[in-house]
């Protein structure tokens, strides 16, 4: 192979010596012991990027955590034929996180909005790092739940028209939840708790007929609800709901439905529509199949 050809890929490029990330840079790293930090600096590779390259793609799988030192990088989406942008990060944040954390495909593309100086730390360190230090941990987590939450409001039909003050105001105060696969969201039966709205994994609908046998209705995935569906006289759940696979939800209980309403209670009558639309196809599943009779 051209030796030159080498040169300019950078697969000849030795790891530098010297310390690449530093606390004072990168706020999220202020937390770490000096044995962490080493740990990462020592898997970590600085890579100059010019404008426009597409850093990570949606849908790949996770493979590194990146450190931004300089320039911008724009965090955007697929939808139809368009790209749309979701956020814009700068000098002293990262990206990747979805992957590092989740363990699954990632959920959007990352492009170099300028040129860039980047950090690349490889995937192992980080997760050797993540199990070590549980504030590293947190710190990682709450960056990924406001940009998944800030990514849901983007894209979804219902809250799309929020403005970008707002969706980000919405997604600094409501809290994102992790449940674990196989998890049990809530029970058939149970009191309702409020509205889950899907961010990321599976969810199985499960009904416990008269026959006491546990029929799977339903599997919903991203950007669906469940606990839309109770009762007539609204005090028990209609059916249970299971993770089918690791979940990120948000649960609008009556505390962040005002929060909601208060917010733009424009996008509330909208939410307040797409949760009646989804009920009523539940109903319609149960009767079809004759599970319930008391809906």
């Amino acid at each position: 192979m051209n030796q030159e050809f080498l040169d300019l890929s950078g697969i000849n490029t030795p790891r530098s010596s010297q310390t690449a990330l530093y606390a004072e840079e990168f706020p999220i790293l202020k937390c770490l012991s000096p044995l962490s930090l080493r740990i990462l600096n020592d898997a970590s590779r600085t890579i100059h990027v010019s404008k426009g390259v597409e850093m990570v793609h949606e849908g790949d799988t996770p493979h590194d955590l990146y450190f931004i030192k300089s320039g911008k990088i724009s965090i955007a989406k697929q939808h139809g034929q368009k790209v749309k942008i979701l956020a814009q990060l700068s000098k002293g944040e990262v990206y990747g996180e979805f992957g590092i954390l989740r363990q699954k495909s990632r959920f959007a593309s990352a492009y170099t909005a300028s040129a860039c100086e980047i950090v690349r730390v490889e995937l192992s360190a980080v997760q050797q790092v993540l199990d070590a230090d549980s504030h590293f941990k947190a710190a990682l987590n709450k960056i990924l739940s406001q940009r998944m939450l800030d990514s849901f409001f983007f894209s979804h039909p219902v809250f799309k028209t929020l403005p970008e003050d707002t969706r980000i105001q919405i997604s600094k105060e409501l809290p994102v939840h992790f449940y674990s696969r196989d998890s049990r969201l809530f029970v058939q039966g149970e009191k309702p708790q409020g509205i889950f709205l899907i961010l990321s994994g599976e969810v199985e609908i499960h009904y416990l007929n008269r026959n006491r046998n546990d029929i799977l209705l339903e599997i919903r995935r991203d950007n669906d609800l469940i606990g839309e569906l109770a009762t007539k006289n609204g005090t028990s759940l209609a059916y249970s709901a299971v993770a089918a696979s690791d979940l990120d939800a948000l649960l609008l209980d009556s505390a962040a439905m005002k929060i909601m309403h208060d917010h733009h209670p424009e996008t509330f009558k909208n939410l307040e529509n797409y949760i009646n639309t989804r009920a009523m196809h539940t109903t319609n599943r149960l009767k079809e199949n004759n599970h319930q009779t008391d809906i």
